[in-house]
């Protein structure tokens, strides 16, 4: 192809206000097109991932949003969003990577940006992954959903129904010849990329499961997936549901959402029951006013003995390769169904797949896909 002459990217440029539109916050801008050195490698992004951390980790005055205690480093106001996304190869002045080659990174959204093959210019120290020639780029850019749920399925002590192997000496070791009660799980984001996989994931463990998401039309989708139950919680009274789907009680909650599906949940727990916090998207416009809901029944955890706490991908970054093909595996044996909301449009619609996480009409993890029918209309 042609060498590009423009470029764009998406900037951060306003601080939000209590309930924001995607478009007062972010700036479609051009810019250069990078200079391609030796050993490097220019790409031009193909699609990208719409999620609640383009809002979540934003430089707010004043406002700790726990991005640094995670590893992760706050958008600052005239900077670019980083997003998870998938490129191909249009350059290449290194030996490492071929054109048509298709990667995959967290990096800032841009439409051509380039990286140094062996990884020196990136914060990991890696560069981006290769992705393999025949995978669909829509189900690449949904595989970090499955690793997320995978990971807390099987590793997280607050996430695993199934005992550790010898877990409790001898007597563990011969636990599997003792009959095993159903475990119950409850997940909420239910019909997020994450949620969906988890769900199919404990079934497959033999659990009971319930998921709770926005609308009745995604709560009856869920149950292709294997869900037992669901709940609508914009059209239902979740504490109410949740005591007639699941009158034994939770052994574990998966919570996406925090806030006051979070306080619900806990108040439904088991004695020894575990919550596993992977996300709070409720309390994202919160961000903004410093106002957090927070996590009111607390008061729980002591009478009911609970065990809590949270998990981060990039915190387990060497078990991902081991996930990823667990995974894989359970898919061809159509042991896991991948289900996205995939966009084809322009760069200027980016924003307004924003504010569709908010509105809960995507199903599935929410994917923009840029085509080009048109150049990008950009700001100054």
């Amino acid at each position: 192809m042609a060498a590009p002459t423009t470029n764009c990217g998406w900037f951060y440029v306003k601080k939000p206000e209590a309930t924001p539109k995607a478009a007062d916050i972010f700036e479609l801008r051009s810019m250069d097109v990078p200079e391609v050195k030796e050993g490097m490698v220019l790409v031009k992004t193909l699609g990208a991932v719409v999620a609640p951390h383009t809002r979540a980790f934003l430089e707010l005055p004043g406002n700790d949003v726990g991005a640094e205690a995670a590893g992760l480093t706050r958008t600052k106001l005239g900077e670019v969003v980083p997003c998870e996304l998938v490129a191909e190869v249009v350059d290449t002045k290194s030996d490492r990577y071929r054109i048509g080659d298709k990667v995959m990174g967290f990096v800032p959204l841009k439409q051509y940006w380039a990286f140094r093959a062996d990884g020196k210019d990136q914060p990991s120290g890696n560069a981006p992954a290769k992705v393999m020639g025949s995978a669909n780029p829509e189900s690449v850019l949904n595989v970090s959903a499955g690793l997320t749920a995978y990971m807390v399925v099987n590793k997280h002590p607050c996430g695993r129904v199934d005992e550790p192997c010898c877990a409790g000496g001898i007597t563990g070791c011969f636990s599997f010849l003792r009959p095993k009660p159903q475990k119950t799980v409850l997940i909420t984001s239910a019909a997020g990329g994450v949620g969906i996989v988890a769900g199919q994931l404990y079934k497959n463990k033999g659990c009971k499961v319930v998921g709770v998401t926005s609308t009745r039309q995604k709560a009856d989708r869920l149950k292709e997936f294997g869900f037992d139950a669901a709940i609508a919680y914009k059209e239902e009274d979740l504490d109410a549901r949740l005591g007639e789907v699941a009158p034994e009680g939770i052994d574990v909650f998966f919570d996406n959402v925090g806030a006051a599906q979070l306080d619900i949940g806990s108040k439904h727990m088991k004695l020894g029951g575990k919550i596993v916090q992977v996300g709070c998207q409720a309390e994202i416009d919160n961000y903004a006013t410093g106002n957090i809901t927070g996590w009111k029944e607390y008061h729980r955890m002591t009478a009911r003995e609970m065990l809590v706490g949270g998990f981060l991908l990039s915190n387990h970054m060497k078990e991902v390769p081991g996930a990823f093909l667990s995974l894989l595996m359970m898919q061809k044996r159509g042991k896991l169904k991948s289900v996205e909301t995939s966009i084809q449009g322009g760069w200027e619609q980016f924003t307004e797949c924003i504010d569709r996480l908010r509105t809960g009409d995507t199903f599935g993890r929410l994917i923009l896909m840029f085509n080009d029918k048109t150049d990008p209309a950009v700001g100054a």
